[in-house]
C-alpha cells in the first residue's frame, strides 16, 4: 500500500502488508491513518506520520466499505458474514459494539454516518432505510421502502437529507416540505 502527497507526486508512506490484494482503503476522518481492508481477513489502521500498522480486527473478512463520522469518534462497517454493523473507536480501534438486527440482510452493504455523528444508517433487507445511534446501538428509525439492500446510502453536509439508491432509482430523504395543492388551492 502506498500513501503519495498529490500536490508534490512524492510517496509519504510504503507498506507490505503481506500476499494479496487490498480491496479498500479509507482515511480516517481527521487524515491521520488510513484503513485498510486486507489481504487476508485483517483489517488494519496505519499511522501516515510513522508507518506503524495497529491491527484492529485480524479474521472481520472483507470489507467493501467502512465510513468514519465527520467528528472523527467512530468508524463503522457493514459485515459480510452474518450481517449487522461494527462500530470502532476511530482513535482506540477498539470496538465498541455490533448491531445485530434480524432486518439486515446477510451480504454486505453500504452505511453512512450522518454529519453530527448522531446517526449510522443503512438499508435492511426489507428495503427500509434504518438509523442507529452509534454510541449506545439503539434502533432509532426506519423510512422508505424498496430500496436495495446493498445501495448507496449518502448524507448532505448538514446532515438533514440523505440519498439512498435502488433499483435503478436514487431516493431523497430530509424535511418534509409544503405539502402539495389540491385543485383549486394554487395561483399565483
Amino acid at each position: 500500500m502506498k500513501v503519495i502527497e498529490i500536490a508534490t507526486g512524492r510517496e509519504l508512506l510504503s507498506v507490505k502488508l503481506g500476499a494479496g490484494m487490498v480491496p479498500s482503503v479509507e482515511f480516517d476522518a481527521k487524515g491521520r491513518n488510513v484503513v485498510v481492508s486486507g489481504p487476508g481477513s485483517a483489517l488494519n489502521a496505519i499511522s501516515v506520520e510513522t508507518g506503524a500498522v495497529t491491527v484492529i480486527d485480524a479474521g472481520i473478512g472483507y470489507l467493501p466499505e467502512y465510513r468514519f463520522s465527520a467528528d472523527g469518534r467512530f468508524m463503522a462497517a457493514r459485515m459480510s458474514r452474518g450481517g449487522g454493523i461494527v462500530i470502532w473507536d476511530a482513535k482506540t480501534w477498539k470496538e465498541l459494539r455490533r448491531i445485530r438486527s434480524e432486518t439486515m440482510a446477510d451480504s454486505s452493504g453500504y452505511l453512512g454516518f450522518s454529519r453530527d455523528g448522531r446517526y449510522v444508517a443503512a438499508i435492511d433487507r426489507d428495503g427500509c432505510l434504518r438509523f442507529w445511534d452509534p454510541a449506545t446501538g439503539v434502533d432509532v428509525h426506519a423510512v422508505g421502502k424498496g430500496l436495495r439492500p446493498a445501495g448507496q446510502v449518502e448524507f448532505t453536509q448538514d446532515g438533514r437529507v440523505l440519498a439512498a439508491a435502488g433499483d435503478g432509482t436514487i431516493r431523497i430523504f430530509g424535511p418534509r416540505r409544503n405539502p402539495a395543492l389540491k385543485a383549486g388551492e394554487g395561483g399565483k
